[in-house]
């Protein structure tokens, strides 16, 4: 059985952001359908097509809001070096710190930050130039309370160990201490906006675990990582994971403002895939536990490449996934990265889109070719022939 895909493309920032607050953007296509929807109804997978309630297929064209929730240093600002290599949203708020700033101003600094990186007028700018959905990257440190997250903070000032720390999430997650709240919680908050300004303009929204708990892999800028890995070392991290899902998706199940949640962003560098396969299908169990039907994305290792022990028939609960994947590079990022398949070829689960950023005008690699209608550049296989483009 073949499920929807989709693919990622990584453009230029848009013009007409705030300067220093630039956005880096990325367009979301599907595979087939001609019909760019503007009124929301709920999503649903047959086959390779995106579908809404009326059984047309849907094209989503739609902006990636990177920089807002989370701060990744090489996004915000491209240029700077970073703490010992490091350009995390953590070693962001280290040099705030050393700078001199107390705890409460620089939480109160990133409020006012994440109440201005962006607002309604650039989603109603957004919506004029044509787009239909926004992919709001989420990092999970917002979905703890002001006093948790301050434990967090306390390991990038040095004032707290991170096996302290690991010790509190443990404490709050047996004594039900986590995501209870949920209107009370910034990234509820910050969703909550986002679905309202973005319902104004008929717009989708997809909400993405761009910084997963323990950290999804060595990557430690896109998970703003205190320790590379951990959501694969202890255990305490997945089950967090599972719950905060849970509660998103008892929050939003009923809403079809929300096109699709992408339940783990880029998970990179896992040593096998079975544990990417397992805690997938926690997570799927436990959005469908809560009656909740939304599309659910999943992305293999290798920043979304390797779908070894992925494919859709290793999965209960398989309808409504799409397959997403991640395409930097022709060759830096393989589909296949040599891990003992479940069965058939890694083509077997999805036709999956391949497409890699480039400068327009650039050339692009040998065996790869630009479709005529690239206004932020790109770089796309031969194959599908059916691939939009916005």
């Amino acid at each position: 059985m073949r499920h929807a895909t989709t693919r990622f493309h990584l453009p230029a920032p848009l013009a007409g952001f705030r300067d220093a607050l630039r956005l880096l953007a990325l367009l979301l296509a599907f595979i087939g359908g001609p019909v760019v929807g503007r009124a929301q109804s709920f999503l649903h997978a047959t086959g390779p097509k995106i579908l809404n309630a009326n059984n047309q297929e849907v094209l989503l064209n739609g902006v990636n809001l990177g920089g807002w929730a989370l701060q990744e240093g090489y996004i915000v600002k491209p240029t700077w070096g970073g703490i010992n290599g490091k350009q995390t949203q953590g070693t962001v708020k280290q040099t705030l710190y050393n700078a001199g700033m107390t705890d409460a101003a620089v939480e109160t600094f990133y409020q006012g930050y994440r109440d201005n990186f962006i607002t309604k007028p650039d989603i109603d700018y957004l919506a004029g130039q044509g787009f239909n959905c926004v992919r709001l990257p989420l990092h999970y440190d917002l979905f703890l309370t002001p006093a948790q997250r301050a434990v967090r903070n306390g390991v990038l000032r040095g004032t707290t160990t991170y096996a302290a720390y690991v010790g509190a999430l443990t404490d709050w997650y047996n004594g039900n201490q986590l995501f209870t709240d949920p209107a009370s919680l910034e990234a509820f908050r910050m969703i909550d906006n986002t679905l309202s300004w973005c319902a104004a303009n008929g717009m989708y929204v997809i909400l993405d675990l761009h910084a997963a708990p323990g950290s999804q892999g060595t990557d430690v800028n896109i998970a703003d990582a205190l320790q590379p890995l951990d959501l694969w070392n202890q255990p305490v991290y997945r089950d967090i994971t599972v719950r905060l899902w849970e509660a998103v998706a008892a929050r939003y199940k009923n809403d079809a403002r929300v096109a699709m949640y992408d339940l783990l962003n880029e998970p990179n560098n896992v040593p096998s895939n079975p544990p990417i396969h397992d805690l997938f299908q926690r997570l799927i169990a436990a959005v469908r536990a809560q009656g909740d039907n939304h599309l659910l994305l999943i992305e293999g290792n290798g920043y979304g490449n390797d779908f070894n022990y992925l494919e859709p028939f290793t999965f209960a609960n398989a309808p409504n996934l799409v397959y997403n994947s991640h395409r930097y590079s022709g060759t830096g990022y393989l589909m296949d990265n040599n891990v003992a398949s479940t069965g058939g070829a890694p083509t077997a689960c999805a036709s999956l889109v391949i497409s890699r950023t480039s400068a327009p005008g650039t050339a692009c690699p040998s065996g790869w070719a630009k479709p005529a209608k690239t206004p932020m550049g790109g770089c796309t296989t031969q194959r599908p022939a059916s691939t939009r483009w916005a």
